[in-house]
């Protein structure tokens, strides 16, 4: 039992991502010629400056990503460094994490493209043996390997030269290197540019990616087609560029993993179900206070640390067992963590089995427990009694369905985590891709969504959700130019807690259905300024980047404009206001409906009775009465310490240093009573 016990904790525990990213770039005629759909830069210029752009976010976002630049079939420049062999082959800088020496060699460049353009740094020379192809991607892999900070490697390789080899012979190496890539879990995202009006070949592509799945399929192609060596896949425009490197930054997190039971041993569907997975949408970036800094004289030092535990008698060192967890180690030494009730004056202690137990939501789904005729099993008798099987968390709990017309925004009570089947698991449900795609074509075509109950994790309590199709008849776009996938949304409904937070009024008063002229005049005008899309990715934390930003042109020494520092200079979302006041403001029609509004609300405010906001007096704390030595003998000698509150027997202790406060009252009194004796006995 211990040890699947401790391969349960191993399931859970979660690691930090640190993304070792290695952009290989081909130097070809056609990269350094200027495009005019980039502002008569070259497709290199707009590969290297989104590059620097993608740098600077993730030292945000992901400040332990790793990044190098590798360029093949290029002269000798004064920027680049030989990598020796082949020849041709050079670095901009190694695969490290993140640094300033790094962001400063490329930002420098482009900053100097103006003076010195990038295509003059950058010149294009043949390799002399096409098999040199195979020699540059088996040193990416050594490159790769030496860098074992990183848990996940990922290879760009970026070209538009759609004849990589002429040779069968070289066809075979490559594929082999292509295979050691897929072998060694070295994932390979390559970027083929379209140039001057001609499409990529991916032909030759597909041979040397044959058995493996670095090559994507267009978008257009249908998810019930299989992919193949026939598939098509996709080149990129110029104007892709930017967008496609930007996606690198974006991680596939998986927040958690569980059953969704659809039927629990039933008479009618008996144990059936699917394993499913959810993965983060989106989440804001935060500031993360991981180091500390203080100022010395003109350096700046990093701040120490340590942590001691100290009891009354002085320091207490726990013994070093690495079998022993921290935990376990504290109680092995008597320290305990307490939970004060009744307002501090007693702490009551857990242990793990007792922590366990009460966050323990494990039971059974079922109402009725039936005997194997059918018939319900009245015998109170444990011996008879069979063991049913309860779902352990994490899980999810099918409870029934609701037509999408009754499901309301507003009370979405956090963000939504896509839902997909899991096929990983070996624990699971099987057939998990089909019962869920089941599920899913079924919401669909009865336009209707599922709500669930349970625990997504472990160690979290249950909750009620509602699982949303993502494809719906009056759903929105929400990122313009993608598709968004099928499957689902899991969305937090109210439940108990956010029950218990409405206001008192909310919940006892009865309110008035909303006015029909009211919401009639809101939607008139809200049809006027609707978005077309919505991308959370095009409205950055502006305060966290402000931050940034500055920190960037002081390191970098890039001269801050006085009008880059205003605020709609760096707010998208005050950027978007402004333009929706000017629309506003030109808008004749919509400045008639906002005044009906306002003429409304001032009428339903004059009819509507004031809300009488009773005022709360502070309740004085009463005095503590101070304990004389006397009375505390009198009660002492007739065994009736009790009597006196903590608060008393507080202040007769602080008067006597030899007497210690427990943290219960019966702890103190004992301390008093022994204090007492001793005094008694001299």
């Amino acid at each position: 039992m211990e040890s699947d016990t401790e391969e349960d904790d191993k399931q859970y525990q979660q690691y930090e991502i640190r993304d070792g990213i290695l952009f290989l770039i081909e130097i070809t005629p056609d990269l350094l010629k200027s495009d005019s759909n980039l502002g008569s830069h070259s497709q290199l210029y707009e590969i290297l400056s989104s590059i620097n752009d993608l740098m600077s976010e993730l030292i945000i976002t992901m400040k332990n990503t790793g990044i190098g630049i590798y360029f093949y079939n290029c002269s000798p420049s004064p920027v680049l460094k030989p990598m020796n062999q082949p020849p041709g082959f050079y670095k901009l800088f190694r695969l490290n994490v993140l640094n300033l020496q790094n962001m400063k060699r490329l930002n420098d460049i482009i900053q100097d493209s103006a003076i010195n353009p990038v295509e003059g740094l950058f010149k294009y020379k043949r390799m002399e043996d096409e098999n040199h192809l195979s020699v540059v991607l088996n040193k990416i892999i050594d490159e790769f390997s030496s860098k074992t900070e990183f848990n996940r490697k990922k290879l760009i390789w970026i070209t538009n030269n759609d004849k990589p080899y002429t040779e069968t012979t070289t066809k075979d190496n490559l594929w082999r290197i292509v295979n050691d890539f897929y072998n060694y879990k070295l994932f390979i995202d390559p970027m083929f540019l379209s140039s001057g009006g001609k499409r990529f070949d991916t032909e030759l592509y597909k041979d040397i990616f044959l058995n493996t799945n670095f090559l994507k399929p267009t978008q257009s192609q249908h998810d019930n087609e299989p992919t193949s060596k026939d598939s098509p896949v996709k080149s990129l425009l110029s104007s892709q560029i930017r967008q496609s490197i930007f996606r690198i930054k974006e991680v596939r997190r998986i927040q958690f993993s569980c059953d969704l039971i659809l039927s629990d041993d039933g008479s009618v569907g008996g144990n059936f179900g699917c394993s499913i997975k959810g993965y983060t949408l989106y989440s804001h970036e935060r500031y993360k206070k991981d180091l500390l800094l203080y100022t010395k004289e003109e350096s700046i030092k990093k701040v120490h640390s340590s942590s001691e535990i100290i009891s009354d008698s002085g320091k207490i060192n726990l013994p070093k067992d690495k079998a022993k967890s921290l935990q376990e180690s504290k109680e092995a030494a008597g320290i305990r963590k307490g939970y004060e009730i009744g307002g501090g004056q007693d702490v009551i202690f857990l242990n793990k089995e007792q922590v366990d137990f009460i966050n323990n939501y494990a039971f059974d789904h079922r109402l009725i427990e039936k005997d194997e005729d059918g018939d319900e099993d009245d015998d109170d008798d444990d011996e008879d009694k069979t063991y049913i099987a309860t779902s352990k968390p994490p899980y999810l709990k099918l409870l029934g369905f609701r037509d999408i017309q009754n499901f309301n925004p507003v009370y979405s009570c956090g963000s939504p985590i896509f839902i997909t089947s899991d096929i990983t698991t070996s624990t699971g449900y099987s057939n998990s891709l089909e019962t869920l795609a089941s599920l899913y074509r079924s919401c669909m075509k009865l336009q209707q969504y599922a709500i669930v109950f349970g625990c997504i994790k472990r160690n979290s309590s249950p909750y009620l959700y509602a699982l949303y199709p993502t494809q719906t008849m009056n759903s929105t776009k929400l990122v313009e130019g993608e598709e968004f996938p099928q499957g689902f949304l899991l969305i937090k409904l109210p439940w108990i807690e956010d029950v218990r937070s409405l206001p008192q009024d909310f919940i006892k008063e009865i309110h008035e259905e909303p006015d029909a002229t009211l919401v009639d005049q809101f939607k008139s005008l809200f049809k006027k300024y609707e978005l077309d899309s919505y991308d959370p990715k095009q409205f950055p934390n502006p305060s966290l980047n402000y931050f940034y930003k500055v920190l960037k042109y002081e390191i970098l020494q890039m001269e801050l404009l006085p009008g880059e520092r205003n605020l709609s200079s760096n707010d998208v979302t005050i950027q978007r206001l402004m333009e929706l006041k000017q629309k506003f403001d030109s808008d004749d029609s919509a400045q008639y409906i906002l005044n009906q509004i306002n003429s409304r609300l001032s009428e339903l405010e004059e009819r509507i009775p004031k809300r009488v906001i009773s005022e709360d007096k502070p309740v004085k704390k009463a005095k503590v009465v101070e304990l004389d030595e006397s009375a505390v003998l009198v009660k002492w000698n007739q065994g009736k310490l009790n009597d006196f509150t903590m608060e008393q027997l507080k202040t007769f202790v602080k008067k006597y240093p030899q007497i210690k406060v427990g943290s219960r009252k019966s702890e103190t009194i004992e301390n008093i009573s022994r204090f007492l004796e001793s005094r008694e006995h001299k």
